[in-house]
């Protein structure tokens, strides 16, 4: 009986206790909202165009795309890290660029962001390819 003692004061604590990597994983960011969509002629490729909202902190997990984009920031700012670079911190008023096929991350700052972004894909395949850790 005595080894049972303490358990109704631990019990309740461990209970409490997070799991740290449930802690440490930023809120995933939205889904970009199409705005426009155009054949590029000669092609089988669209041009589109998109609006992305990032809640502050939040993060498009590694990916890679299957066509260039080309993005500006509207509000706040994102953190860019492709594999194998320097990360880029972009501001408002800023753009970056990205290649097809290229790894990376884009997480926001503290505060949110709101991207707008430009793409070339085909259509009724996937644009963005998950690439795991």
């Amino acid at each position: 009986m005595k080894r049972f003692f303490y358990l109704p004061l631990i019990l309740p604590a461990l209970m409490s206790i997070q799991p740290v990597e449930a802690a440490d994983k930023a809120p995933a960011a939205k889904d970009t909202v199409v705005l426009q969509r155009v054949a590029i002629a000669g092609t089988d490729r669209e041009m589109c165009m998109g609006i992305a909202e990032f809640p502050p902190n939040a993060s498009k997990p590694r990916h890679k795309a299957t066509g260039p984009e080309v993005a500006y920031v509207l509000e706040g700012e994102v953190t860019v890290q492709v594999d194998g670079q320097s990360t880029q911190v972009v501001h408002a008023g800023e753009s970056y660029r990205m290649p097809a096929g290229v790894v990376h991350v884009t997480t926001a700052g503290p505060a949110g962001a709101k991207v707008i972004a430009t793409w070339a894909w085909v259509p009724g395949k996937p644009f963005n390819i998950r690439v795991p850790d």
